[in-house]
C-alpha cells in the first residue's frame, strides 16, 4: 500500500527578483538571500491553482490508466484559499476528469496538508474502503503575498501542484507519520481581504518560531523512526518543505545528517507549498539516486503552526 505514482504541474508565469525588488523596496542583493533562484513560478493570467492540480492529476492518470470507477476518494490539499469561496476544488477536478463515484473533499493544513492527505488516503486504501485514491496538492501562495508589506520571509512563496495516486501496488510504501500543532503560533500569520483579494498579514512576531521548527522536526523524526525500529543512520534521504533554507540545514545538522542526504532546490524555484517534497523526490528519481529499499523521511510544516514527519520506503 502507498504511493503508486505522482506527477507535477507548474504554471507558465514567472516573477523575478527584480520585480519583487521594485515592489518591495528591498535590494536585489538582500532578496537573493530569500530567492537565490532569481525567479520563481507564479500563476499567469487565467491560470488557477485547482487547474494546475487538475493538469497534474490528468498527467498522472494518463500514465496510470486505472478504471475511474475504482477511484473512491479524491482529496485536495492546501491552505483553504482556493480562489473561489464556498466551493470544492476536489469535486471540480473529479468532474473534469470523469471521476463520478468518489468521495471528494478538501484537507486544509497549509503546507503540511499534502502529506496529511497522503496518509489519510493511504489509511483508507489500506483498510479496503477504496481500491485507489487521488490526492491533489496545490496552492496559490504567490497571490497571497503583498510585497509592499515587507514581510520578506514570505517573498519566496511560489505556485505549483502535485497529484498522487494511492494504491495497493505502490512505488513507495507509506510506513508511518506523526504530526504536532503548537497553537501558540496561530496568530503569527492570517489572511485579510484587501480590495476583494485575500492577502497574508503578519501578527505579533513572537520569539522562538525558528527554534520551534527545529525542535518539532527533530522530535517528530525520532518519534516516527522509533515507531519503525529505525535510526537516523537507516534513512537514505530527508526531504523538507522549501520554506527556509537555513531551517532545512539546521534540521539536518541537528540529526547529524550530511546535506548530500537531502535535496536543495532553492536555486531552482520558490516555495511550492506541499508540493515541494514531490519535486525533490522527482529529482532523486531523475538522477538515479534512489533505489529499492531506500527509506525516505519527509518533513513538512504549515502555518498554524503544524509540523509533520512521514516515512516512506521505495519498494
Amino acid at each position: 500500500m502507498g504511493i503508486a505514482d505522482y506527477a507535477l504541474a507548474m504554471p507558465s508565469g514567472k516573477l523575478s527578483v527584480n520585480d519583487v525588488s521594485r515592489e518591495s523596496g528591498y535590494t536585489v542583493e538582500k532578496l537573493g538571500q530569500i530567492l537565490p533562484s532569481g525567479k520563481f513560478s507564479v500563476l499567469a493570467e487565467g491560470e488557477t491553482s485547482w487547474g494546475l492540480g487538475r493538469d497534474a492529476a490528468a498527467r498522472l492518470l494518463a500514465r496510470n490508466p486505472v478504471p475511474l470507477e475504482e477511484i473512491g476518494l479524491v482529496l485536495y490539499a492546501g491552505s483553504s484559499e482556493w480562489g473561489t469561496p464556498f466551493w470544492s476544488p476536489a469535486a471540480k477536478i473529479a468532474q473534469e476528469l470523469g471521476i463520478a463515484d468518489a468521495h471528494c473533499f478538501e484537507v486544509s493544513n497549509f503546507c503540511n496538508a499534502g502529506m496529511v492527505a497522503v496518509k489519510l488516503a493511504d489509511d483508507q486504501v489500506r483498510a479496503g474502503a477504496h481500491k485507489h485514491a487521488l490526492v491533489i496538492i496545490s496552492d496559490r501562495l504567490s497571490q497571497l503575498v503583498e510585497y509592499g508589506t515587507r514581510y520578506i520571509e514570505l517573498f519566496n512563496f511560489a505556485d505549483g501542484a502535485a497529484a498522487v495516486l494511492i494504491s495497493a501496488d505502490a512505488k513507495y510504501e507509506v510506513l508511518g507519520a506523526a504530526h504536532h500543532t503548537d497553537p501558540q503560533w496561530v496568530d503569527s500569520y492570517y489572511g485579510e481581504i484587501k480590495e476583494g483579494r485575500v492577502k497574508v498579514e503578519r501578527g505579533e512576531k513572537l520569539d522562538g518560531l525558528g527554534e520551534a521548527f527545529l525542535d518539532n522536526f527533530t522530535a517528530l523524526t525520532h518519534k516516527v523512526l522509533g515507531g519503525l525500529g529505525q535510526e537516523v543512520a537507516d534513512v537514505s534521504y530527508f526531504l523538507v518543505t522549501h520554506g527556509n533554507q537555513d531551517t532545512h540545514r539546521k534540521y539536518l545538522a541537528a540529526l547529524g545528517v550530511d546535506t548530500s542526504r537531502s535535496v536543495f532546490q532553492y536555486d531552482l524555484d520558490g516555495h511550492l507549498g506541499g508540493a515541494d517534497p514531490f519535486l525533490a523526490l522527482e529529482e532523486l528519481e531523475r538522477d538515479g539516486r534512489i533505489e529499492s529499499g531506500d527509506l525516505v523521511i519527509v518533513a513538512t510544516a504549515g502555518s498554524g503552526f503544524t509540523w509533520g514527519v512521514t516515512a516512506i520506503r521505495r519498494t
